[in-house]
């Protein structure tokens, strides 16, 4: 199979993925090297003859949409969604005005990551915290360990019942294409995207009446949790954690810790490895 026949790219054709492509969790290519492609057991294959400068440019101003430009954002960020969800990360020169990271040149090395939907992935969590009502997680793991994809399959379940807005500021779980999710994310559910995580909660909450807010990779928010919680609205939120240990030592989630019910670790397929309950 070719890459490009699921991934909206044609600059990627002559990748070819020698194994089912629902094994694969990222495209990897770089300058003067093989594309490899990595599967669910974390290992890397290569499929492709080596990808010259010339043609990861390419690759990189289709991804753009041929306006690079108008994602200068995105790229200081180190990544741009393309339709469907899928994150393509970013590596190069990173550009520095003001002491922060205004724009990446010289792309020398992309990462695409497969976005894709599982729909019962989140049954072990859902039954473990939803199933008697709402409240507020934190979901936790490691890289490639499925957090965005339990995340959207949660939002799935509780958009059937109840009213559920998704800050999408990266565009991953929804999906969206012109503000309408291509993934399904619940019948009741709203998206907002290409806001930060902490104007979207407050937005969301002046204009929406959720009940859940559902946001992806959480950090320095703390303020924004807060009043949302004071309003009565329930938080579901990932984090990279590979451990509750290390989400009370990361000073980015430690602060935010105590404004969650509960905190739960997660592993491949959703499967639970660790869980916190506040207060108890």
């Amino acid at each position: 199979m070719t890459a490009s026949s699921v991934i909206p790219l044609k600059t990627i054709e002559k990748i070819r993925i020698t194994e089912p492509f629902s094994a694969v969790t990222e495209i990897r290519l770089r300058a003067g090297r093989p594309a490899v492609f990595v599967n669910i057991f974390g290992e890397m294959k290569a499929c492709s003859e080596a990808f010259s400068a010339e043609e990861i440019s390419e690759c990189f101003a289709e991804i753009c949409r041929y306006s690079v430009h108008s994602f200068q954002e995105e790229i200081a960020q180190g990544y741009v969604t393309l339709d469907g969800g899928h994150r393509v990360g970013i590596c190069g020169t990173a550009v520095k005005m003001g002491g922060r990271i205004e724009f990446i040149k010289d792309i020398s090395g992309l990462n695409i990551r497969i976005a894709r939907e599982a729909p019962g992935c989140a049954d072990e969590v859902f039954e473990r915290f939803f199933s008697r009502g709402i409240r507020s997680v934190l979901i936790a793991g490691k890289p490639l360990c499925g957090k965005t994809t339990i995340l959207r399959d949660l939002a799935r379940r509780l958009g059937e019942r109840r009213r559920v807005t998704i800050i999408d500021s990266r565009n991953e779980i929804s999906a969206s294409v012109h503000g309408n999710p291509t993934l399904d994310v619940g019948l009741n559910t709203d998206v907002l995207c290409g806001c930060e995580k902490s104007e979207g909660i407050m937005l969301s909450i002046r204009s929406m009446s959720p009940e859940v807010i559902i946001c992806d990779e959480i950090a320095n928010d703390e303020k924004a949790v807060e009043q949302a919680l004071f309003c009565g609205v329930k938080i579901i939120a990932s984090a990279h954690a590979g451990s509750i240990s290390e989400l009370q030592k990361r000073p980015q989630t430690r602060v935010l810790m105590p404004y969650f019910d509960a905190a739960a670790v997660i592993g491949e397929r959703g499967r639970l490895l660790e869980v916190y309950e506040n207060g108890a």
